[in-house]
């Protein structure tokens, strides 16, 4: 997905599509005979936590937009479905139950550096074995010598440190310039991985 289509969902309230790499991880968690538990990062208007209520799992969705949680708790599909659980929390505060899967999604790079490895390590944790992850990362790759920004970004070998203890199921890297992340037209390079806990 384009990262002028991220933040132009920000304002829209209608649900969209699921993200493809969501359908694409959610197929490698299959029937386990167990009650299925995913948790929705940054949820937003709940264009993906709906899809994963379709699949049968119990969801935790969070995000620190009360204004999106408000629309997304009284749309008639998602407010009151007895198998979703939204809350109102930043990033390192979350509490991360045992999941299946976890989706990351056109959030990571909002993550403030210190906030960013708590929430890591407890995505780490919640995972159960064999859990999926899936989500974006900016790459730093295409960032000038010295260049701060404020968003986050990771190296392609800090996302392989990061990835340590995950097989790597789905890497997609994809170029694109857009100006909405920073009010900058820019060369951005976003990484769409699907990784499976070891």
């Amino acid at each position: 997905m384009a990262t002028v289509d991220w933040l132009s969902s920000l304002s829209n309230q209608t649900i969209l599509n699921p993200r493809s790499h969501l359908i694409e991880a959610h197929e490698y968690i299959g029937e386990h005979g167990e009650r299925k538990v995913a948790v929705d990062c940054a949820c937003g208007n709940g264009r993906d936590t709906l899809y994963l209520l379709e699949q049968g799992y119990h969801v935790y969705a969070f995000d620190n937009d009360r204004p999106r949680l408000k629309a997304l708790s009284e749309h008639p599909l998602l407010g009151a479905h007895p198998n979703l659980d939204i809350q109102i929390s930043s990033f390192a505060d979350y509490k991360f139950p045992r999941a299946n899967l976890i989706n990351a999604s056109a959030c990571l790079f909002f993550c403030t550096p210190q906030d960013f490895n708590t929430l890591w390590g407890n995505i780490s944790n919640s995972l159960k074995k064999n859990g999926i992850f899936c989500g974006h990362f900016l790459g730093k790759e295409a960032l000038e010598p010295n260049e701060k920004l404020p968003i986050l970004t990771h190296s392609q070998f800090e996302l392989e440190q990061l990835l340590a203890d995950y097989y790597i199921i789905s890497w997609k890297k994809k170029q694109e310039y857009s100006a909405n992340l920073t009010g900058k037209k820019r060369l951005w390079l976003i990484h769409t991985i699907i990784a499976m806990k070891k």
